[in-house]
């Protein structure tokens, strides 16, 4: 039981190590694609620099956007899925566009027509513990409206998508 317990410990301390937070600024971009392979996606930035997008997890609830300059070297790493980032949304001029550079793909897109909205819905781990989701709502001329947060559906026990046989 104690060896199990400890083999746990130490893989779980190894692949907390297999993220792109411990690239450090500078890295040539091919050893960062060597390392973690192909992004999920890669935004376009000013001066030829780009954002490449890493979803981590099986759940997707961190997301590191990796801004590398037009030498092709990385200038700075950041997990993107967090409230606090989330916050810093502004509503009525934030547009798709700048939603998906800074925080990428969402999971899954949810219509809302009687309100004529259209809600991008991004997991993550609220003060790295609640599995939350991030709703950013947007109106028919892709324009932030709103953005709230509630539990990930997911993860609720007699939730939504729970069995209804049991």
């Amino acid at each position: 039981m104690f060896r199990s317990l400890v083999s746990a410990v130490c893989i779980a301390a190894i692949a907390g190590c297999a993220t792109p937070a411990a690239v450090a600024p500078g890295t040539p971009e091919s050893q960062l694609r060597a390392q973690f392979g192909r992004p999920a996606a890669e935004h376009a930035l000013e001066g030829g620099a780009k954002r490449l997008e890493y979803p981590m997890g099986p759940f997707q609830q961190t997301k590191f956007m990796v801004d590398v300059d037009a030498t092709g070297r990385v200038q700075r790493v950041e997990q993107v899925l967090t409230a606090e980032k989330f916050a810093r949304l502004r509503i009525g001029i934030d547009d798709r566009a700048v939603v998906r550079r800074e925080f990428g793909i969402p999971l899954y897109e949810r219509p809302f027509p009687l309100a004529g909205l259209t809600a991008w819905m991004y997991p993550y781990k609220e003060n790295g513990v609640w599995d939350s989701e991030m709703a950013v709502y947007f109106d028919k001329d892709g324009i932030v409206r709103k953005v709230e947060s509630g539990p990930d559906p997911r993860f609720i026990r007699n939730g939504p998508d729970r069995d209804r046989s049991r």
